[in-house]
């Protein structure tokens, strides 16, 4: 397919004509010729793992071959008990090699488990007449084919919508980007990165709401997760310092027995001793030179160090990795769901002419409303009560609490913004489902992305009706005459309108996404009537407040970043969310100093290699960012030398989780693919809990690094006994005591 990509840049016209289909879709013949033609909608399989590659892989280690070696020459000089404790601890850390190992990446199948078994299709359209709508395997999928979509359906394939009803896909899996996507059908540029793409639908994505249709135009790995999983599976993992470490030290090592077998051998010979007693002696001596035990300490050292991270919730996935958290200089991490809740919240709320700071972070209805640091009780403010009860009920979003492991979550079921107003009416005692009780939804009008706003009508309990309407902040005071302020409405001058969008604009400079709500009262049979007036913006609203939210930072993240500072890392965000609202986090939580500097997934798709190398140390966010550019940021952290630590949730956060020394996910939100590819797995989802993790890596450092030195010391003492026994004795020291 030669417009492979460039599909969101095409007419629809052109879409079908390119593809060989139609409005109509494909019939059961044409759909099983090109399922022969491209193959089954799912993403290639893995060879699967060879163990007697694994066993030859791990005794390639120079430091088990230094210990083969001892094992051979104690068998040789008839050091029976040596050779079986040596055999014992080069079985043992074989083993302990092997089944880390064999605990097979498993990514690429976490990443086909997102795929929806089946999906509705239109296929077999008669030549007049309705078409019929079936359901498929979505791994009988194939381009060309026409997607029905509704809300909750998980996209099979990557596919151009060519017709939508209000829908929003939630693409965090993919982009990071924390707010649902609104779907559009126009052609837009070439350029557009993937995250911008607002006409297509991607494989693994889920409509939060809405209705569309769509026309297949990748499958299996072609799609977006198909590059992400082949880019998973092309990186290779990087060797860790420790393993460098090892290695360095077991050919040191290994000249060192070379050096002093060598050395006795010919003090032996200058001495007139027996050819075959020196050749043992030397033997021996080389035997003396090797720390046998080293292995198994380095072992068990890390194994206790793992044990002592479970406890401070972090799970190691492989044992080298401990000694990597310790060598760690630099933290790439992504923004939705690592730094942040990736639950909106409102944070501010403007009532008539005052600004109310609402506490409390995520879903659980935890929190309070206050104004300069004075509580406020919502139920008793006129204007806050109204207003938390209207954004509650002029919505479809639903809180619920649902029973985890260690307890209960609480999830939002819906558009998040939506569901961010439904948890702040829930922090006032508002309880969405008592309120629609109380005033039962008659009527609405669904959100239009053109007029920018939602309306619903309720009846009210003598009777009347009562129209509550949200949406973007310029058209709902476009419909407003008046304004709720102090329990009273007044004319909304033109001067309070520019006051309030001026509040609006500092709140979207914050990063905040701004609601605005409104309401009218009428009589029951003026529904009709008053819900055209609506539709023709010829109405008269009364304006109540202004609604901020964001996914806001965790809690515990600023204090984490001041923390690894200290210790002398450097924490850089890559994301896939807008400059703005990267910019705002990440200066929020420390990330982002007056001096530092900021691109995007463009700034370094134009850069090569080396341009980038030449700029990683002054940048401190990327935003924007594709997997293959989280990718390429990582892999220049290391050309600069630095041990990189990543962290993430996302599939669009494996290729790079991977491609760094260490590899960490987050374990409550954190999606299987990254789970899988990731060496250390946070259990509590806490950020700060990597610095822990890296206090206990820099304890086992030392302890290694104690260990070696002690083994390395006592090492040397053998060796100097032997060679000064050989020089000062008369004939040959007993070698077998």
């Amino acid at each position: 397919m030669a417009k492979e990509n460039v599909w969101h840049a095409s007419k629809v016209e052109e879409v079908f004509e390119t593809l060989g289909s139609s409005h109509k879709g494909l019939t059961s013949a044409e759909a099983e010729k090109r399922l022969q033609k491209y193959g089954l909608n799912q993403l290639g399989e893995e060879k699967g793992v060879n163990k007697f590659a694994l066993l030859v892989s791990q005794l390639k280690n120079p430091l088990l071959g230094v210990l083969i070696a001892a094992a051979l020459i104690s068998f040789l000089v008839g050091k029976l008990v040596d050779t079986i404790v040596v055999a014992a601890v080069i079985g043992f850390n074989t083993a302990i090699g092997v089944f880390q190992e064999y605990k097979a990446e498993t990514a690429l199948q976490s990443l086909k488990s997102m795929a929806a078994p089946e999906a509705e299709v239109i296929r077999d359209c008669p030549e007049r007449g309705a078409c019929t709508e079936m359901r498929v395997k979505t791994k009988e999928i194939v381009p060309g084919d026409i997607l029905l979509l509704s809300t909750g359906d998980k996209i099979p394939a990557d596919a151009r919508l060519f017709e939508v009803t209000n829908l929003e896909i939630d693409e965090s899996m993919l982009t990071g980007e924390s707010t649902p996507v609104r779907k559009t059908v126009e052609p837009l540029k070439k350029d557009t990165p993937v995250a911008d793409r607002t006409n297509v639908a991607f494989s693994g994505t889920i409509v939060t709401q809405g209705r569309g249709k769509a026309v297949v135009i990748a499958t299996g790995m072609n799609t977006e997760v198909g590059k992400i999983a082949k880019l998973i599976k092309e990186t290779e993992k990087v060797e860790t310092p420790l393993k460098k470490r090892t290695h360095d030290l077991s050919k040191k090592l290994g000249l060192l027995a070379l050096l002093v077998s060598s050395l006795t051998f010919v003090i032996g010979l200058l001495r007139a001793i027996e050819l075959y007693e020196i050749f043992l002696f030397a033997l021996a001596s080389a035997v003396s030179a090797i720390p046998e035990g080293l292995p198994a300490v380095m072992t068990i050292t890390l194994a206790v160090g793992v044990n002592r991270m479970v406890k401070r919730n972090a799970i190691i996935r492989k044992l080298q990795a401990v000694d990597t958290l310790g060598s760690t200089t630099a933290i790439c991490t992504d923004k939705t769901g690592t730094l942040t809740t990736n639950q909106m919240t409102v944070q501010k709320i403007l009532v008539g002419s005052r600004i109310v700071n609402v506490t409390g972070v995520g879903y659980a209805p935890e929190g309070h409303f206050e104004i300069d640091d004075s509580k406020l009780e919502p139920k008793k403010d006129e204007g806050l009560a109204l207003f938390l009860q209207i954004g509650a009920l002029c919505n479809d979003a639903k809180l619920r609490q649902h029973e985890v492991e260690d307890g209960y979550r609480w999830e939002i079921f819906g558009d998040p913004t939506e569901g961010a107003l439904v948890v702040a009416a829930e922090k006032a005692g508002l309880n969405k489902y008592e309120l629609e009780e109380k005033f039962p939804r008659v009527d609405e009008i669904p959100f239009n992305p053109e007029e920018r706003y939602m309306a619903t009508f309720h009846e009210t309990s003598n009777k009347d009706l009562v129209v509550y309407v949200k949406g973007a902040p310029e058209a709902i005071l476009d419909m407003c005459s008046e304004i709720l302020e102090d329990g009273k409405t007044k004319e909304l001058t033109s001067n309070k309108k520019k006051e309030i969008l001026e509040i609006n604009t500092e709140m979207a400079s914050s990063a905040l996404r701004v609601l605005a709500i409104a309401y009218h009262t009428t009589e029951k049979s003026m529904l009709d009537d008053f819900k055209k007036r609506l539709q023709k913006r010829n109405n008269k609203l009364v304006f109540v407040g202004l609604a901020g939210m964001i996914d806001p930072p965790r809690p515990e993240v600023k204090n984490a970043v001041q923390l690894f500072k200290r210790a002398g890392i450097r924490v850089i965000m890559s994301t896939g969310d807008h400059k703005l609202t990267a910019k705002a986090i990440a200066r929020e939580v420390g990330i982002l100093s007056p001096n530092s500097k900021d691109f995007t997934g463009e700034d370094v798709e134009r850069m090569s290699d080396d341009e980038l190398d030449s700029v990683i140390d002054d940048v401190a966010v990327f935003a924007r960012v594709s997997p293959a550019h989280k990718y390429r940021i990582v892999e220049s952290l290391r050309r600069k030398g630095h041990v990189v630590a990543m962290t993430g949730d996302g599939v669009n956060d494996a290729p790079a989780l991977k491609a760094a020394e260490i590899g960490v996910s987050m374990g409550i939100t954190g999606t299987d693919v990254t789970k899988e590819t990731a060496d250390m797995v946070l259990t509590d989802d806490n950020f700060a809990s990597i610095v822990n993790a890296v206090e206990e890596g820099r304890v086992v450092f030392e302890n290694i690094r104690k260990v070696v030195k002690y083994l390395i010391a006592t090492n040397t003492g053998e060796i100097i006994t032997i060679l000064a026994a050989l020089l000062l004795l008369p004939g040959v020291p007993l070698i077998f005591t």
